[in-house]
């Protein structure tokens, strides 16, 4: 064999580990993720969002917001038989770009289930009314049900996540936009209760 063909032929080899190597990688990255957002990122916890369909942008958006401070809670993240407390910002602390980048193209190609959760209609019917009138879907169209407004998805999330989110908004935790600050912020806890069953309604 000539040695330009055996170069050809190493190389194509160590293309292909490293490819291999590659899919082995983001598979145990989405094996970890799984662990708390649910089987191809659908969630079944009440505090825990439903990642898949999320537009890949926003996601990777927001796991990088957590290296800015986002507020964190610390979970019993369960992988395989091992079992440690860890939370999203040391988590994303562990994640290159790359790795940041193909996760949320992963999960932006798998199909958004909402959760099924009890709700109250009375509230729900006033959270409408809220998320209407409040410029609230200005980004989130259709109810917040549009991936492709890059907003994130908000029907049919978990209530206990959607609720703890729009507090972490009202109290300044979270200050991914201005556009969200300050109607939130002018909202009385009645109303973010309101909101949380309205897009916990749609199911």
């Amino acid at each position: 064999m000539k040695g330009s063909m055996k170069c050809e032929i190493f190389g194509l080899a160590l293309l292909l580990g490293s490819i291999g190597s590659a899919h082995a990688d983001i598979d145990a990255l989405v094996k970890s993720c799984d662990a708390c957002h649910g089987e191809k990122g659908i969630s079944a916890h009440n505090d825990m969002p439903t990642i898949a369909g999320i537009a890949e942008s926003n996601l990777a958006s927001q796991m990088r917001s957590y290296l800015d401070g986002r507020p964190a809670k610390t979970v019993n993240h369960v992988t395989g038989d091992t079992s440690k407390k860890e939370n999203m910002t040391d988590i994303v602390k562990g994640l290159s770009d790359d790795q940041i980048d193909e996760l949320a193209a992963y999960y932006a190609e798998l199909p958004y289930k909402s959760m099924k959760q009890p709700f109250d209609a009375g509230l729900a019917k006033a959270g409408k009314k809220l998320h209407d009138e409040q410029g609230c879907k200005k980004c989130h169209t259709d109810g917040g049900s549009v991936a492709e407004d890059e907003a994130s998805i908000l029907s049919g999330q978990p209530k206990g996540y959607m609720l703890t989110t729009l507090k972490e908004f009202k109290t300044g935790k979270r200050s991914d936009d201005e556009s969200m600050n300050k109607p939130i912020i002018a909202m009385s806890d009645a109303d973010l209760q309101a909101l949380a069953e309205y897009y916990a309604s749609q199911q």
